[in-house]
């Protein structure tokens, strides 16, 4: 453990150095900050601070249980904080206030799903996960369902969630520091990779809880200072606030611009975006976001090893409790930084530095504190653009510690050695494991580079929600489930959440791209035949028409998508409405077609931990 705090506190020596020394010019070529080295300096600053935790926890890791788990010992307040900064992700805290930026009123709908998917948590899974479980879901399985092969089949669900979470976080990572601070994509992927593994492989729960506790602590902390600052010239007075984003021109321009706001003119365009339909135009598909936001949360594992690292059940449910009151506050806090947003930088300048919204409340941290340009303006969008970056950091530790986790305790030790492996077997599988979780995620986000993987969050979500869930709350709560239910159950609602996703608007349609580009640049040669067109005018329609022909061109017309689609055969970009009931159907009707003495025998005994913990403290692993 010496060793691994040495190389932990010289990683943080260094990180600081870098941060001091001067910026070069073609690093940060095309950044929106005007003193890259103060971006630098605070980046090293939070990353710093976090290495040398580390390297203080990691000495403290002797058994599995203080790597999984931290030994149990972690208080609920800390540890509800942690929930916390592992909930509270790049997506609650740029991609919602941007959205809220952008379309108003849709944009909260997020953050309403986001805060809302702890109820079932706190009322159905807490308490008896602590109850029953020791470090991961497949704990939960077996302790009525076949041993090995529940470990196995959860196992693989389990990192399926967690890597479709996770490479969207490191893909929204580089690209956010790509245009922040003009470090180059795939040294921005091979960053955060390195603080991951480092977090975790040496550090453990522990090291992550405390990455996840200052994270928070930063994020919520940041976020009322934009509040405060964004209230400030209005007096505190919110319905100030509320009727001067109302009548802002940048709000009304943009909305005017929008097919929702055509044939409105004036207060009525400001009033519009306050109201619904903006962004969510289809009911259903927002019911089915809904669905998989709500009760994908109550079964993703990286959310639920956290009631792992508490003493009881009691402590559990103050966890969740605490963990709801800090997402509160912070999505209340986002709402307000998404209509400020609006107000103070504008849509339109939003939108041409990040067409998704996701700068919008690094712009609006600059522009409140002097602008672009200004000293001010950028050392308060550099810290918020750390914290932002440390918000990536420690959700991407904390599902790796997931995903590990499941590799090594449910595979290695569960399935492979049976339940019976030594502390240091135990120990070493969760580093190795945490090592190959750590190179796929960084492989495939290079990969990914310049594609949309926005479709993973909502995989991670489905698969969550469609796989894990159904086994666990049937297990938890119905008598008659049995083992050859939940491994259908996992597996089949894992294929067809993946199955829904690779069928939906998700996927990239060439041919529909090919016909779009060809009808723009037929409109576009309509206004072209335009007699009264002079040069001015002409060159950027030619220019746009070159383009779109360029883009046609570019698509063989039999061109199709990933599995040989033209176009999607289901139109819902999150596919939970369908997935879920999949996959509690298919648990249902195996257990019902099936027998299980096993599960049968050991129902009563699992009623009794499950309500009264009783037997927790010594929990084994079969």
């Amino acid at each position: 453990m010496r060793t691994s705090r040495r190389a932990l506190l010289a990683a943080a020596a260094a990180v600081a150095a870098c941060a001091s020394a001067p910026a070069r010019a073609d690093t940060v070529s095309g950044s929106a900050i005007s003193h890259p080295a103060l971006t630098f300096a605070v980046f090293g600053l939070v990353i710093a601070s976090t290495l040398v935790i580390t390297g203080f926890a990691s000495r403290r890791n002797r058994t599995a249980g203080d790597f999984y788990t931290a030994g149990g010992g972690i208080s609920p307040l800390r540890n509800g904080l942690a929930i916390a900064g592992d909930y509270l992700s790049a997506a609650a805290f740029l991609g919602a206030s941007g959205l809220i930026a952008l379309y108003g009123f849709d944009g909260m709908i997020y953050l309403v799903g986001f805060f809302a998917a702890f109820i079932p948590v706190l009322l159905f899974i807490a308490e008896p996960c602590r109850n029953l479980g020791r470090y991961t879901i497949g704990d939960i399985l077996a302790t009525r369902n076949r041993f090995r092969t529940t470990k196995a089949v959860s196992a693989v669900s389990s990192v399926v969630v967690a890597l479709a979470y996770m490479i969207p976080q490191i893909v929204g990572g580089a690209v956010i520091v790509r245009a922040l601070v003009g470090i180059d994509y795939d040294v921005s992927v091979v960053g955060v990779g390195a603080l991951m593994l480092l977090y975790v492989a040496c550090g453990g729960m522990r090291a992550t809880t405390w990455v996840q506790v200052i994270k928070a602590v930063l994020l919520i902390g940041a976020s009322f200072v934009l509040v405060v600052l964004a209230w400030l010239p209005f007096g505190f007075r919110v319905p100030a606030f509320m009727d001067a984003v109302v009548h802002s021109p940048f709000v009304q321009a943009h909305v005017a611009a929008m097919a929702a706001g055509r044939g409105l003119a004036g207060d009525e365009l400001g009033w519009r975006f306050l109201e619904p339909g903006l962004f969510l135009t289809q009911p259903l598909e927002l019911l089915s976001l809904g669905l998989a936001l709500v009760l994908g949360t109550a079964a993703m594992p990286h959310i639920l090893m956290r009631f792992f690292t508490v003493k009881d059940a009691k402590a559990a449910r103050h966890s969740v409790m605490w963990a709801m009151l800090g997402i509160g506050a912070c999505h209340l806090f986002i709402i307000v930084i998404g209509f400020a947003a609006a107000y103070f930088v504008g849509a339109p300048l939003i939108a041409a530095v990040d067409k998704g919204g996701n700068l919008a409340a690094p712009l609006l941290a600059q522009a409140l504190t002097g602008g672009r340009g200004s000293v001010g303006g950028d050392l308060m969008m550099a810290f918020i653009a750390a914290v932002a970056f440390a918000t990536i950091v420690a959700v991407v530790a904390g599902l790796t510690l997931a995903a590990a986790s499941s590799l090594a305790h449910d595979v290695y030790v569960g399935a492979v050695k049976g339940g019976h492996a030594t502390e240091r077997q135990q120990v070493v599988a969760a580093r190795v494991s945490t090592l190959v979780v750590g190179a796929v995620a960084i492989v495939v986000s290079i990969l990914e580079r310049g594609q949309n993987v926005a479709q993973l969050v909502g995989l991670g979500y489905a698969v969550a929600a469609s796989a894990n869930l159904p086994a666990l709350v049937l297990t938890l709560y119905w008598k008659r489930t049995t083992t050859q239910g939940v491994v259908v159950g996992i597996v089949g609602g894992t294929l067809a959440a993946i199955a829904l996703v690779l069928v939906s608007p998700n996927m990239t349609y060439p041919a529909l791209v090919r016909q779009a580009a060809l009808t723009q640049v037929a409109g576009l040669d309509r206004q072209l035949a335009a007699p009264t067109l002079d040069a001015a005018q002409r060159a950027p329609l030619e220019s746009a028409r070159a383009k779109a022909e360029a883009t046609a061109d570019a698509i063989a017309p039999g061109a199709t998508s990933l599995v040989g689609l033209s176009a999607p055969l289901v139109n819902l970009r999150n596919p939970g409405i369908l997935s879920i009931p999949i996959g509690f159907l298919l648990v249902i009707v195996v257990s019902l077609l099936t027998r299980d003495p096993n599960a049968s025998r050991r129902w009563p005994e699992l009623v009794v931990r499950r309500e009264t913990g009783y037997g927790a403290a010594g929990a084994i692993d079969h």
